[in-house]
């Protein structure tokens, strides 16, 4: 056996698997079928609650900068909301991946780039990972490729289920769109009916801007007309140059793992139903599978791995995935009903920034409206 734990993927869950693994003193191996840095489609937008998941800081050339509240549109509707402070981080994911990877190098876990994994198999004693350059023997595994990975195909992981948000996104320089989008502390831009039961986004970076539309894919719209149709309407020239992903939006699977090995990130389903947001769910239940592991490894768990990883799931991100699918399902139905409700009634945008805060969650946030009355209330 040469490993304690095998991880999967690089990308924010496996890296941060791969890491909190290593501090926990095991032996990792983290393998990645690609090399760094690698392009990812992504908004890009790392909520300040993901950010205060990170045992370490960020430094300045990840940070493409902040953004310190949203401005929402909906036909001629518009409602901004701010904070004083930061609610989210801007980066580059190309930069922000290798930085993750570095890391985990940093605490000990090794990671092979450009080494595809091409089978798994379990045994009662350990678990053999099959890639393009070897054999690899484990006590566990931490399957973190994403969500169309080869074994979330070949052994049905739990990303194959459940809902699933579709996005398509570019980056484009700053000067394509117009100079009033910058500004001292800048926004998170949504268009909730540039894309069906989803929206469109203008995201700002250092000297650029990343541009796209996602949502809860259903029927046969194409994606990437919703998004040729936005960068119409936002008035930015024409270009191929644009990348799709796929975000699975399970909640927390009803199975996340088998004896030995376990589900993170996109491969587990991770992915938030209301924003799309991937980052946070993947970094936390790479975390979270690490931690569980580690006990395994050193025969302190008391219940099956998958029943352990799962309730803490369920504890430290069930509710938030929970709710945001319930209220994603309500304003994806009635955006402009939204929208005009939120913009009467400041201190609800107010409170709901408190949620990529990290201040709050959706649970609370939609709980404490419905003890007030009903949606409708006129209360604060």
């Amino acid at each position: 056996m040469i490993a304690d734990c095998v991880v999967i993927g690089a990308g924010p869950a496996g890296s941060s698997a791969a890491r909190r693994a290593a501090q926990h003193g095991l032996q990792v191996l983290c393998l990645e079928k690609a090399s760094f840095p690698r392009a990812k489609p992504c908004g890009g937008a790392l909520s300040m609650n993901g950010v205060k998941t990170l045992d370490f800081a960020l430094p300045a050339f990840v940070q493409e900068g902040f953004a310190y509240g949203i401005r929402a549109h909906y036909a001629s509707r518009v409602l901004e909301a701010r904070r004083p402070q930061p609610i989210a981080v801007l980066v580059r994911r190309e930069v922000f991946d290798a930085f993750l990877v570095e890391k985990a190098r940093e605490a000990g876990a090794v990671v092979h780039t450009q080494e595809k994994v091409l089978g798994l198999e379990e045994t009662p004693h350990d678990v053999k990972v099959r890639t393009t350059r070897g054999v690899y023997r484990s006590a566990y595994a931490i399957v973190a490729h994403g969500a169309e990975g080869v074994l979330n195909r070949r052994l049905s992981g739990p990303a194959r289920l459940g809902m699933r948000w579709k996005a398509v996104t570019r980056r484009d320089a700053a000067s394509v769109l117009r100079s009033s989008r910058r500004c001292e502390k800048p926004v998170l831009e949504f268009y909730f009916d540039a894309y069906p039961h989803g929206y469109g986004w203008v995201f700002p970076l250092r000297n650029a801007f990343s541009i796209g539309v996602g949502g809860l894919h259903s029927g046969p719209l194409s994606t990437k007309k919703a998004f040729h149709d936005f960068v119409r309407r936002l008035g930015v020239p024409h270009s191929t140059g644009y990348r799709g992903s796929t975000i699975p939006c399970c909640g927390i699977a009803s199975v996340l793992g088998t004896p030995r090995t376990l589900y993170a990130g996109d491969a587990g389903g991770f992915g938030e139903a209301f924003t799309g947001e991937g980052i946070f769910y993947a970094m936390r239940s790479g975390q979270l599978a690490a931690d569980t592991v580690a006990e395994a490894v050193k025969g302190s768990l008391r219940h099956p791995l998958p029943q352990v990883y799962r309730c803490r799931c369920l504890k430290v991100l069930g509710d938030n995935l929970r709710y945001a699918a319930f209220f994603a399902r309500w304003v994806y139905w009635f955006p402009g009903f939204f929208l005009s409700l939120f913009a009467r009634r400041p201190l609800w945008a107010q409170e709901f920034l408190g949620i990529p805060l990290g201040e709050t969650t959706y649970k609370h946030f939609l709980l404490k409206r419905f003890s007030l009355g009903r949606l409708g209330n006129t209360g604060p």
